[in-house]
């Protein structure tokens, strides 16, 4: 069975400032990050070599993304929602990517733990990561609240399916840190 949805897009220009003092608590997020299975065993996850708030210092504007996939039909099954998520994530990756490309200076926010080599990245096995040029950070893998960022700047609450079923809609969020 397929999951039916329609896809909406939001941007929200904010001060990397203003971001910094709504929606970062890097210690917060990194407890809550060692209890994923990903925590210290893929490359885009925490435990990291550098201080997450050296990557917020580093830029003055970030261009949030939401990307919102709403389900157009109900109780639809989790498991097909999150097969449609998966696809949806790879298309904005791409355009995120793109963004990066199209402006100097500038670093994507990914949504979510990267899963360019699927369920076992390289740095659960002690080897450097195979896709460096590709590996980007999200916002939570970096301190930030993503429930608190949709809701503050896209007045959209973060839901969760439950029993099997999926909820109204998933949410991607990400965007691009600019100097």
């Amino acid at each position: 069975m397929e999951f039916a949805y329609t896809v909406e897009e939001y941007i929200q220009d904010v001060s990397v400032q203003e971001f910094k003092a709504q929606c970062i608590d890097v210690e917060r997020f990194r407890r809550l990050c060692e209890q994923c299975g990903n925590y210290n065993r893929r490359w885009s996850c925490p435990e990291f070599s550098f201080d997450p708030m050296e990557v917020w210092d580093g830029y003055s504007q970030l261009r949030l993304y939401m990307r919102l996939m709403r389900g157009t039909k109900p109780e639809q099954p989790m498991e097909a929602a999150l097969t449609a998520l998966k696809e949806e994530k790879k298309k904005y990756f791409d355009l995120l990517m793109a963004w990066e490309s199209a402006t100097p200076d500038s670093l994507m926010l990914s949504a979510g733990t990267c899963d360019l080599c699927g369920d076992i990245c390289r740095k659960a096995l002690g080897e450097p990561c195979c896709h460096p040029e590709k590996l980007r950070y999200s916002i939570e893998a970096l301190g930030g609240n993503v429930e608190e960022c949709a809701r503050r700047y896209f007045h959209t609450p973060v839901l969760w399916g439950r029993d099997g079923i999926a909820p109204d809609y998933y949410i991607l969020m990400g965007g691009l840190l600019m100097r």
